[in-house]
């Protein structure tokens, strides 16, 4: 079994090592000399007691966390919250997934920042309850997370959990990481909202996503609010047949659409984009009108990923598309894609992204990749 000082030993000079620090920057820090500073690293001598609180702040660790073999510290939990939902993924080094969760939306702008902290809490609790918390790296992309006050609220709860390392920031990171690791390229994310990023040396632009009033066209909300419009034009008479008018009744309830106007209202974005799949439904159907929007909701995901490929300035553009409408309705959505972008000079190659965006979440935690080529 190896000794505890061996174990110390390397806990703290690899997270030194981590965070760019000299043993002479980490001594001055703790007011400690730096021969202290090496002789715990040599594992010749443990730190005393009444420091290590101090220690485990300076290396933005826990104090448990210094005494956990790396072999065993190996555990990562990624958290990818969004508008509709939050998941939750607990992996090793290997990459092998030990639990999952999907609960509830948890963007603290939509539920609420007290409504999010109990989401969280309630995954932490059912993926990592079987696990020492000492022993688990986090990264938490939250949508809604990333103003530095919410931002710093979001770090100072999971803190709490006892975890080796806290790391949060936005869902997009997530989305970034599982579907272009660190090559460049354009990541889109289709989910209750929509943004797209370009990705180049490290460094990010962002196109769209500026929220349900200003934009957000090819999201989940803006094919939902579209199939329900379609369906209440229908029945005043102002729009087409279309079979979306069934299909969002079946969903409603009820014999007509108009009277869930107040449920679609007190709903909101991340209730009406539960409507969008019926879209795809419809338009595998032959529905022209479910067809009609969904072209034009895509001409406008074009633009984002056009936006994105301008900034690349490439011949050839890898472009990933992120979320659950990608994975479920690629069949419909990549065809229309490829059809506007054909009008672009950069050559775009698309892609639904395989991984999902909690597990993009496991690689900011630090879990190992086993292949840049994320999708």
């Amino acid at each position: 079994m190896q000794e505890l000082s061996s174990i110390v030993a390397a806990n703290l000079k690899r997270r030194r090592k981590a965070l760019s620090m000299t043993q002479a920057e980490l001594a001055d820090t703790l007011g400690y000399s730096e021969k202290a500073i090496s002789k715990w690293e040599s594992g010749k001598g443990l730190p005393p007691t009444a420091i290590l609180p101090r220690l485990a702040a300076v290396l933005r660790i826990t104090p448990g966390a210094l005494f956990v073999a790396e072999e065993s510290a190996r555990l990562y939990l990624g958290i990818d919250g969004g508008g509709t939902k939050t998941e939750f993924v607990l992996a090793n080094a290997a990459g092998e997934i030990l639990r999952r969760a999907v609960l509830g939306a948890s963007n603290p702008n939509d539920v609420g920042l007290s409504a999010m902290q109990e989401v969280l809490r309630q995954g932490i609790f059912e993926v990592c309850g079987e696990y020492t918390q000492e022993s688990i790296s986090v990264f938490a992309g939250i949508a809604g997370g990333t103003t530095s006050d919410v931002a710093k609220k979001i770090h100072d709860f999971l803190s709490r959990f006892g975890f080796a390392e806290v790391k949060n920031g936005s869902d997009a990171q997530n989305a970034i990481s599982a579907g272009l690791g660190t090559r460049d390229g354009v990541a889109v994310i289709m989910g209750t909202g929509s943004v797209a990023f370009a990705q180049q040396n490290g460094t990010l632009h962002r196109i769209g996503g500026y929220g349900y009033l200003l934009g957000d066209a090819g999201s989940g909300y803006a094919l939902g609010r579209d199939a329900i419009l379609a369906a209440l034009q229908m029945e005043d008479g102002s729009g087409g047949q279309t079979a979306l008018h069934e299909l969002v009744l079946q969903k409603c309830g009820g014999e007509r659409v108009l009277p869930a106007l107040g449920e679609f209202y007190r709903g909101g974005k991340t209730y009406i984009a539960g409507y969008a799949p019926l879209l795809f439904d419809a338009v595998r159907g032959g529905d022209t009108i479910a067809e009609e929007i969904v072209r034009r909701q895509m001409r406008e995901i074009a633009k984002l990923i056009v936006g994105g490929a301008k900034r690349l300035k490439t011949d050839t553009v890898s472009v990933v598309i992120c979320g659950g409408l990608a994975t479920a309705h690629g069949d419909v959505i990549l065809p229309l894609l490829e059809e506007y972008l054909k009008e672009h000079p950069s050559t775009c190659r698309l892609a639904v992204c395989k991984n999902t965006m909690a597990e993009g979440a496991l690689y900011l935690a630090g879990m190992p990749r086993k292949d840049e080529e994320a999708c």
